[in-house]
């Protein structure tokens, strides 16, 4: 029976989806790289706010007409949404034939392999999976960058986010361990590690003697991989040791730094554990250890009791801080979190303006900001062939992560190889994307 994995949502969904076709390979069940090919359809699901769970059963239910008009005999479902709604999807979606949350990934071959019966696989299951180096993954990607999660779950427990309900309690993967799959995705030639979990900073915490994010980066420093990008990077945990290690250790020069909000009464009420002004200083920080860092940020707007008055001082710390990349969200009321009770619940369409108000003033300054970057000479990672006919080529500096942060398209046809690093001459900023040529 072929298996074809849809994946939706973020990048620790892509780590867990590739861990399961690993295992689907592993023993002996071909994998399809079309859904109209298959006979087994998975799809790997997002909910972590009110469109990603729309996304998440708008696929469901498109590719559940396959099975109507298709090869297709069966549609199990997996992930977060799983995890969070398993009973639900079994009682109002009949086109599942089965389901698996986000823990014993392994059981997905059991799944596939008698897919003809439903089983509830999620509610069984509490969330405490962690893969090591030892894990079948297939990376089918065609890019020459990796996900690596170094730790699942979270600890933090801010008001909005129902992620430690369905992903758990923190929990690190021993550092030699991370070393060793970093060492292997080295060796089969990917040049891009990207370490993410839902709270990268908090790495080695919770395990005795095991050292924390920052040795973790100067020991992935010795490894062979050409670049190691950390994401995920909660601001209350920055302190003067974390910064000199990772001023020492080599890593792309990139912060990625949701900070949320910039009223410090709104800070409160998310339970985000840090100020504005302390905020202002982490980033200043960063700045003065790393020369050149590209800072990236996310914000939320439209949280319950945000004032005019309060998202103005939001405003202001965009202004100030000027950070190089940032994307901003409106609040989403999560069931089993205590924000949709707390009191100024703020108008869906007053937050949509909000966020159009950042965008729109990040937008200028992300131009600016682009715009130091023509004339200069910059090192490149080819992605690939480019999307955009216009050009050849397109790849990432060292300020750019993936499917974020915009492209450097390359004009020359010549000279330029997938999977490898070129250095490009930055010649002109269209938006969020740059455009240069071979150096």
């Amino acid at each position: 029976m072929k298996v074809h994995l849809t994946t939706l949502g973020c990048p620790k969904n892509q780590v867990d989806s590739e861990l399961m076709l690993g295992h689907l390979s592993a023993a002996g069940i071909p994998i399809a790289e079309r859904a109209e090919d298959a006979e087994c359809l998975v799809v790997n699901t997002c909910a972590f706010i009110d469109r990603a769970r729309e996304e998440s059963v708008t696929t469901i239910l498109e590719l559940a007409r396959l099975k109507e008009r298709g090869r297709c005999r069966a549609l199990i479902v997996t992930g977060c949404l799983t995890q969070r709604y398993g009973s639900e999807i079994l009682r109002e979606l009949p086109e599942v034939d089965g389901i698996l949350g986000t823990s014993n990934l392994p059981a997905i071959v059991d799944l596939v392999q008698q897919a003809a019966a439903r089983h509830d696989w999620a509610s069984a299951a509490p969330p405490g999976y962690l893969y090591d180096a030892t894990t079948p993954r297939l990376v089918t990607a065609r890019v020459p960058y990796a996900y690596v999660k170094i730790a699942e779950g979270c600890d933090m427990g801010c008001t909005f986010c129902a992620i430690p309900s369905f992903r758990g309690r923190h929990r690190s993967r021993p550092l030699a361990d991370v070393v060793r799959e970093v060492e292997r995705l080295a060796a089969r030639g990917i040049q891009e590690a990207i370490l993410v979990s839902q709270d990268t900073l908090a790495y080695g915490r919770d395990l005795p003697g095991n050292g924390d994010v920052g040795d973790l980066l100067l020991a992935l420093g010795q490894t062979r991989m050409p670049w190691i990008r950390p994401m995920y990077l909660h601001p209350a945990h920055v302190n003067d040791r974390l910064l000199d290690k990772w001023a020492s250790a080599r890593v792309v020069p990139y912060v990625d730094m949701p900070v949320q909000h910039a009223d410090d009464a709104i800070l409160r009420s998310m339970r985000r554990a840090v100020t504005a002004r302390r905020m202002k200083d982490v980033v200043a920080a960063f700045r003065a250890a790393i020369p050149d860092v590209t800072v990236r940020t996310t914000v939320l707007v439209g949280f319950p009791g945000e004032t005019e008055a309060a998202f103005e001082r939001l405003l202001d710390f965009v202004d100030e801080v000027r950070f190089d990349r940032l994307g901003v969200f409106t609040y989403s009321p999560e069931a089993g979190t205590p924000s949709p009770s707390f009191p100024g619940q703020v108008d869906p369409e007053t937050a949509a303006e909000r966020a159009a108000r950042v965008q729109e003033a990040q937008d200028a300054i992300a131009w600016e900001r682009g715009a130091k970057l023509v004339g200069r000479v910059v090192d490149v990672l080819v992605d690939g062939p480019s999307q955009d006919p216009a050009f050849a080529w397109e790849g990432r500096t060292a300020g750019q992560a993936p499917e974020i942060d915009g492209v450097v398209y390359v004009r020359d046809r010549d000279g330029v190889s997938p999977g490898r690093f070129t250095r490009v001459r930055v010649l002109e900023v269209e938006g969020y994307e740059l455009v240069g040529e071979r150096a």
